[in-house]
């Protein structure tokens, strides 16, 4: 549990030493493009720590890995002062205490048996990085902040399987992206449609369908046999060890 702890620390404090670095050195970057970098970032850094700490899953792990990616990706455009140090030593650190062996025993080393396709993780996980992506690539003004809130939005709604929500991650978000890289152009443009295009392929999967509209709804009958039933149960409705009525 302390190693786990550790790790959350860890994170926490290398994506807080980051979003100073975005907020003091990127004067020419696009202050939108700032914004939906450091909100993708705290999106995914809370999502990593809840999900290594609560489910103990292994899709959070990997997602705290790929926040040391985009900590090295702001490191490669930001200018160097003590600010990017500190991010820089905070984020090996960071990396070193997600991937190393001490979390084995807490954190699961591979996905759960009975947890969702590995397509319907990586959904929301390409969501919350469409912000940072988009804004990387130097994407401003109202579009981007529309395509990249809305990423946000649609991973929220697709993990709550709110109303619809196939049809959010299948049609609506994957076309609003697509609207939007018209309208943003070269380069953040880009990477907001291939984003749109990479969710609508992965959510037009049956696997998908599945994660979502589970096979039994909530309120179904479904039969129990006898055998596995508890005899309590059985006894309580007057039925014998083949479910028959004595």
């Amino acid at each position: 549990m302390t190693a786990v702890v550790t790790a959350a620390i860890l994170l926490l404090a290398s994506t807080g030493a980051w979003t100073v670095v975005l907020a003091r050195g990127l004067h020419a970057h696009p202050p939108t493009a700032v914004v939906l970098m450091a909100v993708s970032l705290w999106v995914a850094t809370v999502a990593s720590i809840a999900g290594m700490l609560i489910s103990r899953s292994h899709w959070a792990r990997r997602l705290g890995l790929a926040l040391s990616l985009g900590h090295a990706a702001i490191a490669s455009i930001a200018p160097v002062d003590p600010w990017w140090w500190v991010g820089a030593a905070l984020s090996m650190a960071g990396a070193v205490s997600v991937a190393g062996p001490w979390l084995k025993g807490y954190v699961r080393s591979l996905p759960a048996a009975a947890g969702p396709p590995a397509r319907a993780v990586v959904i929301p996980i390409l969501l919350v990085g469409t912000p940072f992506l988009v804004g990387l690539a130097g994407g401003d003004h109202g579009t981007a902040a529309l395509v990249g809130g809305g990423a946000l939005l649609a991973a929220f709604w697709f993990v709550r399987t709110l109303p619809a929500a196939l049809m959010v991650v299948r049609v609506v978000w994957p076309l609003a992206a697509l609207a939007g890289g018209w309208f943003m152009g070269w380069p953040a443009g880009t990477v907001a449609a291939a984003m749109g295009l990479a969710v609508a392929t992965l959510a037009w999967d049956s696997s998908v369908t599945r994660a979502v509209v589970p096979l039994v709804e909530r309120g179904s009958v479904v039969p129990i046999p006898p055998e596995l039933t508890p005899r309590e149960i059985l006894d309580a409705a007057n039925l014998d060890e083949k479910g028959r009525r004595r």
